[in-house]
Protein backbone atom coordinates (compact mmCIF):
# COMPACT_ATOMS: atom_id res chain seq x y z
CA UNK A 1 0.00 0.00 0.00
CA UNK A 2 2.70 2.66 0.71
CA UNK A 3 4.37 1.58 -2.74
CA UNK A 4 7.79 3.29 -1.30
CA UNK A 5 9.59 2.06 -4.42
CA UNK A 6 6.85 3.03 -6.78
CA UNK A 7 5.68 6.37 -8.46
CA UNK A 8 3.12 8.45 -6.47
CA UNK A 9 1.42 9.35 -9.25
CA UNK A 10 0.13 6.24 -9.14
CA UNK A 11 -3.07 4.73 -7.15
CA UNK A 12 -3.23 1.25 -5.10
CA UNK A 13 -6.41 -0.96 -4.78
CA UNK A 14 -6.14 -4.16 -2.87
CA UNK A 15 -6.76 -7.55 -4.35
CA UNK A 16 -9.63 -8.90 -3.21
CA UNK A 17 -7.64 -11.32 -0.86
CA UNK A 18 -5.71 -8.30 0.77
CA UNK A 19 -8.76 -6.39 1.18
CA UNK A 20 -10.34 -9.20 2.91
CA UNK A 21 -7.47 -9.84 5.49
CA UNK A 22 -6.98 -6.17 6.28
CA UNK A 23 -10.47 -5.03 6.33
CA UNK A 24 -12.85 -7.21 6.06
CA UNK A 25 -12.08 -9.99 8.18
CA UNK A 26 -14.62 -11.37 10.64
CA UNK A 27 -17.24 -10.29 8.27
CA UNK A 28 -19.35 -13.11 6.43
CA UNK A 29 -17.85 -13.90 3.42
CA UNK A 30 -20.57 -12.91 1.02
CA UNK A 31 -20.79 -9.70 2.52
CA UNK A 32 -16.73 -9.39 2.26
CA UNK A 33 -17.47 -9.94 -1.57
CA UNK A 34 -20.68 -7.49 -1.27
CA UNK A 35 -18.52 -4.30 0.67
CA UNK A 36 -15.09 -5.41 -1.40
CA UNK A 37 -17.71 -4.51 -5.01
CA UNK A 38 -19.04 -1.72 -3.37
CA UNK A 39 -16.53 0.15 -1.02
CA UNK A 40 -12.63 -1.18 -2.31
CA UNK A 41 -11.28 2.13 -4.43
CA UNK A 42 -8.38 2.86 -6.12
CA UNK A 43 -6.46 5.25 -3.19
CA UNK A 44 -3.68 7.84 -3.66
CA UNK A 45 -0.26 6.66 -2.21
CA UNK A 46 0.02 10.35 -1.43
CA UNK A 47 -2.44 10.47 1.30
CA UNK A 48 -0.87 7.32 3.10
CA UNK A 49 3.08 8.41 2.64
CA UNK A 50 1.76 11.97 3.84
CA UNK A 51 0.69 10.27 7.41
CA UNK A 52 4.68 9.28 8.09
CA UNK A 53 5.33 12.80 7.10
CA UNK A 54 6.04 15.73 9.26
CA UNK A 55 3.00 17.66 7.77
CA UNK A 56 0.81 15.33 9.75
CA UNK A 57 2.42 15.52 13.55
CA UNK A 58 -0.31 16.54 15.95
CA UNK A 59 1.09 18.03 19.21
CA UNK A 60 -0.98 16.47 21.63
CA UNK A 61 -0.84 18.89 24.50
CA UNK A 62 -3.09 21.13 22.57
CA UNK A 63 -7.07 21.45 23.24
CA UNK A 64 -8.96 19.64 21.03
CA UNK A 65 -12.50 18.28 20.04
CA UNK A 66 -13.78 15.75 21.66
CA UNK A 67 -12.21 12.23 20.43
CA UNK A 68 -13.81 8.78 20.92
CA UNK A 69 -11.59 6.31 19.89
CA UNK A 70 -13.47 2.83 18.70
CA UNK A 71 -11.00 -0.06 18.57
CA UNK A 72 -12.10 -3.21 17.22
CA UNK A 73 -10.46 -5.98 19.11
CA UNK A 74 -9.96 -7.82 15.64
CA UNK A 75 -8.87 -5.05 12.90
CA UNK A 76 -5.51 -5.46 11.57
CA UNK A 77 -4.72 -2.44 10.11
CA UNK A 78 -5.59 -0.08 13.27
CA UNK A 79 -5.10 -2.81 16.27
CA UNK A 80 -6.60 -1.86 19.58
CA UNK A 81 -3.00 -1.52 21.20
CA UNK A 82 -2.24 1.13 18.40
CA UNK A 83 -5.25 2.85 19.51
CA UNK A 84 -4.81 3.07 22.84
CA UNK A 85 -1.79 4.05 22.27
CA UNK A 86 -3.36 7.21 20.55
CA UNK A 87 -5.88 7.73 22.99
CA UNK A 88 -3.49 8.06 26.10
CA UNK A 89 -1.28 10.84 23.57
CA UNK A 90 -3.88 13.23 23.88
CA UNK A 91 -3.12 14.88 27.40
CA UNK A 92 -4.74 18.21 27.57
CA UNK A 93 -6.44 18.55 30.87
CA UNK A 94 -9.67 20.39 29.67
CA UNK A 95 -10.12 18.11 26.55
CA UNK A 96 -12.43 14.87 26.03
CA UNK A 97 -10.96 12.30 25.01
CA UNK A 98 -12.18 8.39 25.30
CA UNK A 99 -11.55 5.01 23.92
CA UNK A 100 -13.57 1.91 23.75
CA UNK A 101 -12.53 -1.39 22.66
CA UNK A 102 -14.96 -3.64 20.66
CA UNK A 103 -13.92 -7.35 21.00
CA UNK A 104 -14.61 -8.66 17.88
CA UNK A 105 -14.97 -5.86 15.44
CA UNK A 106 -12.55 -5.23 12.35
CA UNK A 107 -11.44 -2.46 10.54
CA UNK A 108 -14.98 -2.33 8.76
CA UNK A 109 -17.09 -2.21 11.82
CA UNK A 110 -19.74 -0.82 10.48
CA UNK A 111 -20.33 -3.40 8.36
CA UNK A 112 -20.59 -6.00 10.92
CA UNK A 113 -24.05 -7.51 12.04
CA UNK A 114 -23.40 -5.56 15.32
CA UNK A 115 -23.50 -1.93 13.73
CA UNK A 116 -26.62 -1.23 15.43
CA UNK A 117 -25.09 -1.73 18.97
CA UNK A 118 -21.73 0.08 18.08
CA UNK A 119 -24.03 3.19 16.48
CA UNK A 120 -25.80 3.36 19.90
CA UNK A 121 -22.65 3.38 21.81
CA UNK A 122 -21.59 6.18 19.53
CA UNK A 123 -25.07 8.21 19.69
CA UNK A 124 -24.67 7.56 23.74
CA UNK A 125 -21.36 9.19 23.72
CA UNK A 126 -22.12 12.03 21.73
CA UNK A 127 -25.27 12.77 23.69
CA UNK A 128 -22.91 12.84 26.55
CA UNK A 129 -21.14 15.48 25.02
CA UNK A 130 -23.63 17.51 24.24
CA UNK A 131 -24.86 17.87 27.51
CA UNK A 132 -21.97 19.16 29.13
CA UNK A 133 -21.90 22.06 26.89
Amino acid sequence: MLGLFSSLETTFLPTFKQWQYTIANGLPLADQRKYYGELAAPESKKTIRGALSLAARVDFRQPHAPLLFLAGGADRIMPAALNRANHRRYRHAGSVTDYQELPGRSHAMLGQSTWREDAALVLRWLAAQASLK
